[in-house]
């Protein structure tokens, strides 16, 4: 059987998946209970519980299965690949034919069961992965290629934490605008060494204590606590190609209160340096700490932070298509626990307070 790539194999199959959705499909997914086998060794069914409901998934000649990670297999290859995974607590996903069958547990249990169209590896679960200062074990289920989506959970299947990280920009493609691949292949390579090279932006194993912590204290009250991470293309100009980091991080723990916070980055089209956000503007940096507040179009009798340009990190500045947003994360400000912005238009800034090759362009439509 001819080798096919992964990649191409899995576009086939998200869209001939969303063609099918609103018509006869049927989606199910849960943690692997069980494999059943003919007497040849052939998959035939697998169990899946999910908040403890279980369902089966029958498995026919054409059923497509889909091995994690990247690659190029045969379709013997991708079954073992597929097989190796079938590990009890691993999470699958299915798309299925709607039509409602019976299939018997190795239990003897009678549960429904749909045939399955596609069936993949959602999710690894790594048991004992973490150990909480306090001693107390945390397995982690890893779902993405590479691991980059994560959930720490307790033993009992408690989920304490959910991480999210898409990684550099390269990922990522934004409507209207200009993305990583729009450049040459040596600019890309220097952006991606820089966003490889970024420090942790913040500390998971402390996250992981501080929810866990929560759920000490709020007991059946604790939801799951969130992180997320993501790099997108956020704006262009002649000379610059502009980033966004957007930061979601536990502000209550316990599921009760997040923060969002942008940080921004700008990079020389041509050679993919790292530009420092000072020297986007056309004034002096005291300048600018100075007229930034000025230039917002505050709500009357608003008063900002005292303090705000003193403390202002060039990284919290974010250059949009129509306006530069400055973000300044809880506990920065004087008098402010939470996260504060503010926004300022570039036809609102006197000429020259940005340089002109810096004023991005207006997206493509």
């Amino acid at each position: 059987m001819t080798i096919r790539r992964w990649t191409a194999l899995l576009l086939a199959a998200l869209l001939a998946l969303g063609l099918t959705a609103c018509q006869d499909g049927k989606s199910v997914m849960g943690s692997l209970v069980e494999v059943q086998t003919d007497d040849n060794g052939n998959l035939t069914a697998l169990v899946l519980e999910l908040e403890g409901k279980r369902t089966g998934v029958l498995l026919a000649e054409k059923t497509v299965v889909w091995p994690r990670g990247e690659g190029g297999w045969t379709g013997e290859e991708a079954m073992e690949a597929f097989r190796k995974d079938l590990q009890p607590g691993n999470e699958i996903s299915a798309w299925c034919y709607p039509r409602k069958e019976k299939l018997e547990t190795a239990e003897g249990e009678s549960i429904p069961a749909y045939w399955g169209q596609s069936i993949r590896i959602a999710g690894i679960l790594k048991r004992n992965a973490r150990t909480l200062r306090d001693g107390t074990a945390v397995d982690v289920m890893e779902n993405g290629s590479h691991g980059d989506n994560r959930t720490y959970r307790l033993p009992d299947g408690t989920e304490l934490l959910r991480v999210t990280d898409s990684g550099g920009p390269e990922n990522h493609y934004v409507m209207g605008q200009e993305s990583l691949h729009d450049l040459s292949e040596a600019a890309q390579r220097k952006i991606q060494a820089y966003y490889n090279a970024q420090e942790p932006l913040y500390d998971e194993e402390e996250e992981l204590e501080k929810s866990y912590a929560a759920y000490l204290r709020l007991g059946e009250e604790f939801s799951c606590d969130w992180i997320q991470r993501d790099v997108s293309p956020c704006a262009s100009s002649e000379r610059v190609l502009y980033f966004q980091t957007s930061l979601t991080l536990p502000l209550e723990y316990g599921g009760r209160i997040s923060y969002h916070l942008q940080l921004g980055a700008a990079f020389d089209r041509a050679t993919g340096e790292k530009l420092s956000n000072w020297d986007l503007f056309g004034v002096p940096e005291a300048e600018v700490r100075r007229r930034l507040p000025e230039l917002c179009s505050w709500a009357p009798g608003t008063q900002w932070p005292e303090n705000m340009m003193e403390v202002l990190d060039p990284d919290w500045i974010v250059f949009f298509p129509e306006s530069v947003s400055v973000d300044f994360p809880p506990g920065t400000l004087e008098g402010e626990d939470y996260n504060y912005g503010f926004g300022v238009n570039y036809k609102d800034a006197p000429e020259g307070f940005f340089q002109p090759w810096a004023i991005p362009q207006e997206p493509v439509t």
